[in-house]
């Protein structure tokens, strides 16, 4: 890198005594776009180009630098849009696209106040998530509310207890309490952490069997 000098050709120095070097013009800039579209310009068209402090063709110079800031913008956007072809680089608004592209409409919505780096966590934890048991719906609640539920389910002993053939509590395989009817359960959660229903309705949704009817109750 080449030492600056100011007009009388004396070497710029920084605050701290020390040199300072020409790091040269940044990629992708308005600039850099004017150079390179300035030297592939015929030659014997216009002045030799002779770097931006010694520009002879100012009017030249100028309208490239034009166009340059054009392409500027273009080659800024498509760096954008690049980063957000991966999940663990998109951001803003365009990480809430991506949750709706892989679970949909209002399936995973992101909270109030949540931050792009939590939400994506979030969001790669749910794409191998376990679904469909008891213990999935648990451990969903469990990551938005910060507490796991307690659950119920009619037709299981553990949870409505049960009489065997000698008498007693917990045999499953005998008359029981509770409802035979499968296909329901029911749900309670005392939330540690604030949380929206619609985001506790959406969890359940995503993670419970299909046609099975959950009863939610959120203690306050």
């Amino acid at each position: 890198m080449a030492v600056l000098h100011d007009e009388c050709v004396v070497p710029l120095e920084a605050t701290d005594r020390k040199a300072l070097h020409d790091t040269g013009v940044a990629l992708g800039s308005a600039r850099d776009f004017a150079r390179r579209m300035r030297l592939l310009l015929p030659q014997g068209w216009f002045p030799a180009y002779r770097g931006e402090e010694m520009e002879d063709a100012p009017v030249l110079h100028a309208l490239l630098t034009g166009y340059g800031a054009i392409f500027s913008h273009i080659w800024q956007l498509m760096k954008v849009v690049s980063a957000q072809s991966r999940l663990g680089q998109t951001s803003a608004s365009f990480l809430d696209m991506a949750a709706v592209d892989f679970f949909g409409s209002g399936s995973l919505t992101r909270l109030r106040g949540e931050k792009d780096t939590h939400y994506r966590r979030r969001m790669i934890a749910a794409l191998v998530a376990p679904r469909n048991t008891r213990q999935a719906v648990s451990e969903a609640i469990q990551q938005i509310a910060g507490a796991h539920p307690r659950i119920i389910e009619p037709g299981n002993a553990r949870d409505c207890g049960a009489w065997c053939l000698a008498g007693g509590y917990g045999a499953g395989m005998h008359t029981r309490y509770g409802c035979r009817m499968g296909g329901q359960f029911i749900l309670e959660i005392l939330p540690k952490i604030p949380i929206e229903r619609r985001q506790l309705d959406a969890a359940i949704k995503a993670t419970k069997a299909a046609g099975v009817i959950a009863w939610v109750r959120i203690i306050e």
